[in-house]
Formats: structure tokens, C-alpha cells, sequence
């Protein structure tokens, strides 16, 4: 009898390792608990600019003429401006150039009085052309 206890434990014994194999290194994730809210990208409004085709070409004379390059980086321009944002690095795309250069914004002017809106249509273009972005 005591042989047979013995040979049920072992095998218990043995079972309950053989069942802890492989679980080492196992992880499972833990939940990330956000307090307070998670900053949005913002969002531009729809401008007039936004639905017409701006043309790249054009819009490089129209960023040189309106003093783009006094205040923004863009290397496509040869601009080194430090007062915007460094177009090169922010890479924006073309609801965000049309809008901003539609409405202004921060130090930036609006635009709109000064510029047609094919104009600012061509300059957003040019923008996110020089920044590796699609045009529509």
C-alpha cells in the first residue's frame, strides 16, 4: 500500500512539473491605464483652396513671392525661415497647407485677403509635393 502511495505521488510530482515546462517566459500583456485624455491631431477645415487642383510649379513662384521662405524651412525653396514650423519636418498634407493658408494661424497670417484661392490651392500644393506628399 505504501509502495502504491508513493508511485501516485511521484507521478503527481512529476505531472506537476511536466506542466509547469514552458511556461516560463510566457508573458501576458498588461493594460496601459491613460489618466486624462490623449492629445488630438488637429483638424483642419474644409477651405474653398481644398477642392481645386493646385499646380506645384506655380505654387513655388507664389511661396518665394509671398514670404514664405522668411519664415519657414523648406528645402525645396532653399528657405531656412525659423519663425514657422520646418515644412521638411512636418510634412503636412494638403487640407492642413490649404487651410492654414487660407485662415492663418498662431504667428502665421491669414492669407485669403492677399491670395486667390487657386493661388493658395497652388502654393499648398507645391508645399506637399517638396515634402514627399501626394497632391491630389
Amino acid at each position: 500500500m505504501r509502495g502504491a502511495v508513493l508511485i501516485v505521488l511521484s507521478c503527481g510530482l512529476v505531472a506537476g512539473v511536466a506542466a509547469g515546462c514552458g511556461a516560463q517566459g510566457v508573458a501576458t500583456p498588461t493594460p496601459v491605464t491613460v489618466v486624462g485624455t490623449l492629445p488630438k491631431a488637429p483638424t483642419f477645415p474644409i477651405v474653398p483652396a481644398f477642392k481645386l487642383k493646385g499646380n506645384p510649379s506655380a505654387g513655388a513662384g507664389i511661396f518665394a513671392k509671398s514670404g514664405c521662405a522668411g519664415c519657414h524651412t523648406l528645402a525645396a525653396a532653399h528657405a531656412t525661415g525659423t519663425v514657422g514650423p520646418n515644412l521638411d519636418t512636418l510634412k503636412p498634407d494638403y487640407r492642413a497647407v490649404t487651410a492654414q493658408v487660407t485662415n492663418g494661424g498662431a504667428a502665421m497670417p491669414s492669407f485669403k485677403a492677399t491670395l486667390s484661392t487657386q493661388q493658395i490651392a497652388d502654393v499648398a500644393a507645391y508645399v506637399v509635393k517638396s515634402t514627399g506628399g501626394s497632391v491630389p
